[in-house]
């Protein structure tokens, strides 16, 4: 009876280990092809990418050339010594380098990435060929290609061109999504910045298998970065230089262009800096002393500093006042050398006065009576409408970052800004390029190639093609005509005949005897913060302008002087090397 019972039980019991033993055995078949089959491709890949890690190598940046193929800036390689984690140990790596390269390292040890040390950077040739001849020595060690910017000649072009930096944390948060990441490089300012797209090229990487330790076991793929697009500007490489070395030690801008297709073909800002240190890469001393220095040389002057016109706007009022018809060219005026005018006198810049002069005398002396007596006649909103028209105070449609517009003020404006009314006065300073008016040197070198051009009004581009990867063509900028201003042809011919008399007798005097017709003005700019900026600019020939000059040296003076000497040396060069 009791082994009856004793039976009974062992069999229940042996019943239910089995049943127990086939639902173990079910869940975990159910498990092992739930793991297997449905998720075994997620777990391949978790695999694959705990197995081998990718090192992304930073992209090229195209080339810049000018004109006639002067390559002005392009990536040049540099050298940085990696070690792979896990192939040997690091101190002994470390002391083989050592006793390679003959001297005593201070290694850097920055994680270049998941599993790999830089040890060294920007590696001397020399010591890349004693590490190359000591590979067996240095297990896991190699030697990577690093590209770094190179401009040609440093500061010459610095403003234009621009330079290149490591994007910075609030740069990566808007371009992470294209790509970018941490120790990229980006356009900063100028070219290598408004064509970032372009001149950004595609990255390289290298594939490397690591064990379970995250040792690199091999290399087993890898693509050298490349660029897909190089750029060839409008800028005329040896003109840039003669216009820079013609500026000397004076601070300030030169411009030259061709007015009949909008091309920049010099483009000078001084004091200037030299890009290639931050290529190499700037300390924070360095980088503040650069800001801190008073001659602010960072700033791209003919694009971002603003400056009274002084006496080249007599050129808009003289446009102005034939056209609108309250004056002839036929008029002449008497300038005792003051205008008295209510209660004030306004005194012309030669104190004894210029005596009888006609319209055209008065452009070639620039007789300060005159344009007063012109902008009363014409009053201010017929002189802001012609400021306008000509593009004062308008985006100047310039391919490069940061170009700023003048102030042209108005009635309006100084009613609502300054709570105050406009005066006669203010239309008097404003005659003459002073007052509260402010341009850019691009503003006053547009303004100049719309008189060159008779009112056709082209936009203005650094950019002159972009070239492939293999050097061929596949864009080019053609002129692109803005707009036109309609003025009576004999506004143009007695405004132009004025502006040669400058040259042949006016205060232009210091470009008098060139071999070409030229057509200019000079400019005596007032500086609250010291001696008087010098501005001189102008076309040549100037029936059938060619070139178009501008030249600003600030705290230069007298507008007849070193602006006119330093537009001399320009003209000079170009008659010498490229003609007319």
């Amino acid at each position: 009876m009791w082994n009856e019972r004793m039976e009974e039980r062992i069999r229940q019991r042996v019943a239910t280990a089995l049943w127990i033993g086939i639902a173990l055995f079910v869940v975990l078949s159910a498990r092992l092809w739930y793991l297997s089959v449905l998720r075994g491709e997620w777990f391949r890949e978790r695999s694959e990418r705990n197995r081998v890690r990718v090192v992304f190598l930073e992209a090229l940046r195209g080339n810049i050339y000018d004109r006639r193929g002067v390559c002005l800036a392009e990536d040049v390689p540099r050298f940085r010594l990696v070690f792979l984690v896990g192939s040997s140990e690091e101190e002994l790596v470390m002391k083989r380098v050592r006793e390679v390269l003959g001297r005593d390292i201070a290694f850097s040890l920055r994680e270049r990435a998941p599993g790999e040390l830089v040890l060294l950077e920007d590696l001397p040739l020399e010591d890349v060929v004693k590490i190359e001849e000591n590979s067996e020595r240095l297990p896991g060690v190699l030697v990577e290609v690093y590209p770094a910017r190179k401009y040609r000649d440093g500061e010459i072009a610095a403003s234009l061109l621009g330079y290149v930096g490591k994007v910075s944390s609030e740069e990566l948060k808007a371009l992470g999504k294209m790509g970018y990441r941490n120790e990229d490089r980006i356009g900063k300012s100028g070219v290598e910045s408004f064509y970032e797209s372009l001149l950004r090229g595609e990255e390289g990487y290298r594939r490397v298998e690591v064990d379970a330790l995250g040792r690199v076991v091999q290399v087993l793929d890898f693509r050298s970065p490349r660029f897909r697009y190089s750029l060839q500007l409008a800028l005329d490489w040896e003109l840039q230089k003669a216009c820079y070395e013609a500026l000397g030690r004076r601070n300030g801008v030169v411009l030259v262009g061709d007015p009949a297709t909008g091309e920049i073909l010099a483009f000078v800002s001084k004091p200037s800096f030299d890009p290639n240190l931050f290529s190499r890469g700037l300390s924070l001393k360095e980088w503040l002393d650069l800001l801190e220095q008073k001659s602010n040389p960072l700033l791209a002057r003919p694009t971002q500093a603003l400056y009274p016109p002084g006496s080249l706007f007599k050129i808009l009022i003289a446009l102005a006042a034939l056209e609108e018809q309250v004056v002839t060219s036929r008029e002449s005026f008497f300038c005792p050398g003051y205008l008295e005018y209510g209660d004030r006198k306004y005194l012309c810049w030669r104190r004894g006065g210029h005596g009888r002069v006609t319209f055209e005398e008065a452009i070639a002396e620039s007789c300060n009576v005159v344009f007063y007596t012109l902008g009363l006649r014409l009053g201010p909103e017929r002189i802001a409408r012609y400021a306008r028209m000509f593009g004062f105070g308008q985006d100047a449609h310039l391919d490069l970052p940061g170009v700023k517009t003048g102030f042209f003020p108005t009635p309006e404006w100084k009613r609502e800004a300054l709570k105050e009314a406009w005066y006669p006065g203010d239309t008097v300073n404003l005659s003459i390029g002073q007052g509260y008016l402010l341009v850019t040197p691009l503003e006053m070198y547009l303004f100049l190639c719309a008189v060159a051009n008779r009112g056709k009004v082209y936009d203005p581009h650094v950019l002159w093609r972009v070239l492939d990867e293999n050097g061929r063509v596949v864009r080019e900028v053609k002129p692109s005509l803005r707009r036109t201003i309609a003025l009576r042809s004999q506004t143009w011919d007695t405004v132009i005949r004025g502006m040669e008399k400058v040259v042949t007798q006016g205060t232009g005097f210091n470009c008098r005897g060139l071999p070409v017709k030229l057509a200019a003005k000079t400019g005596t700019a007032q500086n609250p913060h010291g001696k008087e900026h010098s501005w001189f600019g102008g076309f040549f020939p100037s029936d059938r302008p060619k070139f178009v000059f501008l030249v600003l040296v600030e705290h230069g003076g007298d507008g007849s002087g070193e602006a006119a000497l330093v537009a001399r040396k320009v003209v000079e060069w170009i008659l010498q090397n490229r003609g007319v």
